[in-house]
């Protein structure tokens, strides 16, 4: 569940929940016994002490929870539900220790009250305050620990955004010499056999590769600007393998973006893992339904592949971390599909 875009673990907040009806319970089976066990008709609420003293325990119940937290956060480097329980119980005998030296001062050192001073009975009303106050304990101490959670969770994700920024880079350090290396192969092949079609081909070349280069960096790009780069790169795969390999482009509005390469490594990805020849060459269709792309081709296996399902990590990755979207892929007995979202504003 997520508030004003804040992930809330509902499991958390029910124990917060059982807690304060726990404490909460005490409360008023504490207030039921003070009524019908003690003599009650001398409480005077125009005593301004009693109310400045409520104020300063609620103070001293919230600095109990700040002490509390402090010290098990030193101790106990982990975010369960345990820590903020131990943070809850620790917080009351904090409370319990600085209210007895609270009230042994003011009695004894300010007031200069001679009375006896009654050890036992002064904790009992210690406690008694702490469970009057039981609500300031409980929730200080989930505001603590959902905060920490929450900037564990921030932390965590930044971490990961940023393990996929790094991942995305050396996708791009690997595919560049392997798309080089691969192209001037080619470039060599035209230059024996078909020297007329070399021009083209680096027309074809240098358009995909300053593509790479303008675009790679970035989180998304136009999809036309995407479709025209897959054109290029379809030139180029043309020249490498002929008519094996073939693309259906049946999208007709081009508005909204992708991430820059997503199309291309799925088409990668298919013509690497599948057979075509040019008596049965391997169709891959593009199709636009409602806001996500799908990619489809049939299945006609390669024998082997060193296929390290990187292209896809890094798709799912990019969607998943930036856009809060998943990136589907789906095999089916003959066909295998890709369904990428398709972003309709940045």
């Amino acid at each position: 569940m997520k508030v004003f875009n804040q992930r809330i673990n509902l499991k958390q907040i029910l124990i917060v929940i059982v807690l304060l009806l726990i404490s909460n319970s005490a409360k008023i089976f504490f207030f039921y016994s003070l009524r019908t066990n003690a003599n009650t008709s001398d409480i005077d609420f125009y005593d301004y002490f009693d109310h400045l003293s409520i104020l300063i325990f609620s103070i001293l119940s919230l600095l109990s929870v700040l002490i509390s937290w402090k010290f098990i956060n030193k101790i106990d480097a982990t975010n369960t539900i345990l820590k903020f329980v131990k943070v809850y119980i620790l917080s009351f005998f904090i409370f319990t220790l600085m209210g007895i030296i609270i009230d042994y001062v003011v009695l004894h050192v300010i007031l200069s009250n001679k009375l006896e001073y009654d050890i036992i009975y002064r904790i009992i009303n210690t406690l008694s305050v702490a469970f009057i106050l039981v609500d300031i304990f409980a929730l200080t101490s989930a505001f603590l620990y959902f905060r920490q959670s929450q900037k564990i969770a921030i932390e965590l994700e930044q971490a990961e955004k940023e393990k996929a920024k790094i991942q995305s880079q050396m996708l791009q350090k690997n595919l560049e010499p392997h798309f080089l290396f691969n192209n001037l192969s080619v470039l060599s092949g035209l230059a024996r056999k078909k020297p007329e079609q070399i021009e083209d081909f680096i027309d074809d070349f240098s358009d995909v590769y300053r593509y790479y280069l303008n675009h790679g960096k970035k989180q998304l790009v136009e999809l036309k600007e995407e479709l025209s780069f897959l054109t290029s790169y379809m030139n180029l795969m043309e020249k490498r393998f002929g008519n094996t390999y073939q693309i259906e482009n049946t999208i007709e509005n081009t508005s909204g973006f992708v991430v820059p390469c997503s199309l291309q490594l799925c088409i990668e990805n298919a013509i690497k893992h599948n057979k075509g020849s040019e008596e049965n060459p391997l169709l891959i269709s593009l199709s636009l339904q409602e806001d996500t792309i799908v990619i489809k081709n049939k299945l006609n296996k390669v024998d082997f592949t060193l296929g390290t399902g990187t292209g896809n990590d890094y798709l799912k990755r990019q969607y998943q971390l930036n856009f809060n979207k998943d990136v589907l892929f789906t095999e089916t007995n003959n066909e295998f599909i890709v369904e990428i979202p398709l972003i309709s504003e940045i």
